[in-house]
């Protein structure tokens, strides 16, 4: 028997531009090739708002990038603490992560929903009746959504069925094998309208609203390179949130 098991491929895509010659590449983890509006894998290229966003921020800069993508965003964060992967993109804040991480200024916004099938007749106005009435939600192993949401993978641990692929997610909730799933808003939308049975839960808050910053190693990237990324993101705000929007 072969005893060599492969645990995890790296699929590298690469984004370049322009005649500019890059002084630094950097390595950007991605977990999901399909997380629309966000990224998506075409024709052996990533492409999606995420990926045109650091174009954006790039673009006149000292560097370049490519993505790599792993099995899950917990991973992800791995290499990045470790310095195997030089940024983490979509990251929301945490002091936690800041321990090994540098976030540079926010360059989007993030809503976090929960979404139900359209067949669901639970009664629920708030995650803590979701929790407290033992359902069960889908969500993205290593994501953040927000503090409360933290509590509840302790204390509730069995009812959160964690997937990689958000399109395994929706459609789990498709076919009812969970409750509800929790996505940022315009992911989730996109998902919605194309699956009959699926939106969001209308009765329910948003989850989480937090703003959206690139995660930097601190093993790979240094503090002027930091500033150089953040003058960047700050000189292109404007093209950045009409990105967005």
């Amino acid at each position: 028997m072969n005893k060599l098991i492969t645990l995890f491929v790296y699929v590298l895509f690469s984004a370049s531009w322009g005649v500019f010659a890059c002084e630094k590449t950097l390595t950007v983890a991605s977990h999901d090739a399909f997380w629309p509006p966000y990224v998506m894998g075409i024709n052996g290229q990533l492409q999606g708002k995420e990926v045109d966003a650091l174009n954006i921020i790039f673009k006149d800069s000292p560097f370049c990038f490519e993505v790599k993508m792993l099995p899950n965003s917990k991973r992800a964060f791995t290499e990045l603490r470790h310095g195997r992967i030089d940024i983490g993109w979509a990251a929301s804040f945490t002091h936690e992560r800041a321990k090994y991480v540098h976030f540079t200024e926010a360059y989007r916004t993030e809503v976090m929903r929960l979404y139900e099938n359209k067949n669901n007749q639970h009664k629920v106005n708030n995650l803590a009746d979701v929790f407290n009435q033992g359902l069960t939600i889908g969500a993205n192993f290593g994501s953040y959504y927000g503090e409360e949401f933290e509590q509840y993978k302790t204390s509730h641990k069995k009812q959160i069925e964690y997937t990689s692929a958000t399109s395994k997610r929706f459609e789990m909730l498709n076919k009812q094998r969970i409750d509800y799933a929790v996505e940022d808003a315009l992911v989730g939308d996109y998902f919605s309208k194309r699956g009959k049975n699926l939106m969001a839960a209308p009765t329910l808050p948003a989850v989480n609203k937090n703003l959206i910053h690139l995660m930097l190693s601190k093993r790979t990237v240094t503090p002027n390179e930091v500033n150089i990324i953040n003058a960047h993101i700050l000189k292109n705000k404007a093209a950045l949130k009409a990105l967005f929007e």
